[in-house]
């Protein structure tokens, strides 16, 4: 079934890129951005085919990592723009849609490593200010949309969202489970439990930021949740071996289950917004750039497309809320 929605208006798919550096808690000072830098012509590739396909202008998310970690290796929040400059040049010779990508790493002097440090609220509202100061540095002017890194995020986080003037979050990936962080030993926190969020945009309700509140107003603060999988039993490599949880429409990941997901969703006519991501740097892996070569090049194939639209994060959630004011209940 070809996805053809109807109302004379397009399926939004919001299509991320994380820009940040090729490592995480080891950063390389020479080096450190090799992968962002050689993404960039995949990216531009990739653009051309889907404007192809769907036959109108395509627009980017992308999200940069700008906070206390990049200026405490690199001594500028900032640093992207000198390491990757072609990549500044082309978001903005496209118009493209940007934002900030908010990692929580914090520098423990004794043990001389970075970790994860969830649990203090002032950092995190540090990192979120810290990055948007360097966005406005870069663009001159504040960013609007932010995406927490590794998918967490928390009540804390939200609010330090509404009170830094953030319209828009990108973290949100429904029915991933609870888990630490496979690779921080030192993390002060678990990565959130997803169950049960939403999968359509929606607007926290009170503290409760996986709730939509019922009448949402557009200049709240908006989530854009991923297009994550159904729920399903599957293994994973670490303890407990086997969850029962969604997977990640990430592109660089393994192409059979994540070119099946997305599909599906493309074939089932609806206007809820196609949210996938990818990070740069991961396209210098040689694994990962084949899944991504793979899953992309069916995705351009995709006759769902011709009804489909690649939009910046407001504009999606815009066009889905005036078509699902029109669209009959359960077609979302």
């Amino acid at each position: 079934m070809i996805n053809e929605p109807g109302y004379g208006t397009r399926r939004p798919i919001v299509l991320i890129v994380d820009v940040e550096p090729d490592g995480r808690s080891v950063l390389d000072r020479e080096n450190g951005w090799k992968g962002s830098l050689d993404s960039l012509q995949q990216i531009h590739r990739l653009r051309g085919e889907l404007q192809d396909a769907t036959r109108a202008p395509v627009t980017l998310n992308w999200f940069l990592r700008v906070d206390p970690q990049i200026a405490g290796t690199w001594g500028r929040a900032d640093w992207v723009a000198e390491a990757c400059p072609q990549v500044i040049r082309h978001i903005e010779a496209h118009h493209d849609y940007c934002g900030i990508h908010v990692h929580a790493w914090r520098w423990n002097v004794s043990r001389r490593v970075w970790f994860s440090d969830f649990g203090d609220r002032d950092w995190i509202e540090e990192c979120v200010r810290t990055s948007m100061s360097a966005f406005e540095n870069i663009f001159g002017s504040a960013p609007e949309a932010n995406r927490f890194g590794d998918r967490w995020i928390s009540e804390d986080a939200v609010a330090v969202l509404r009170r830094c003037g953030i319209r828009y979050d990108l973290t949100v990936e429904p029915d991933l489970p609870a888990m630490p962080i496979h690779d921080d030993p030192h993390a002060t926190g678990w990565l959130p439990d997803f169950h049960g969020a939403p999968r359509e945009p929606y607007a926290p309700f009170g503290n409760d930021y996986m709730t939509a509140a019922p009448t949402p107003k557009l200049d709240d603060l908006w989530m854009l949740p991923l297009t994550t999988t159904r729920v399903a039993w599957r293994l994973v490599r670490r303890a407990p071996y086997i969850v029962r949880a969604s997977r990640s429409p990430n592109l660089v990941l393994d192409h059979a289950p994540v070119w099946s997901h997305l599909r599906r969703t493309l074939d089932r006519p609806s206007h809820n917004p196609v949210v996938m991501a990818m990070r740069s740097g991961d396209l210098s892996n040689r694994t990962f750039r084949r899944n991504f070569l793979r899953t992309t090049a069916e995705l351009a194939r995709h006759p769902a497309l011709a009804y489909c639209e690649f939009m910046a994060a407001d504009a999606a959630i815009e066009r889905w809320l005036a078509a699902s004011r029109q669209e009959p209940s359960g077609r979302r």
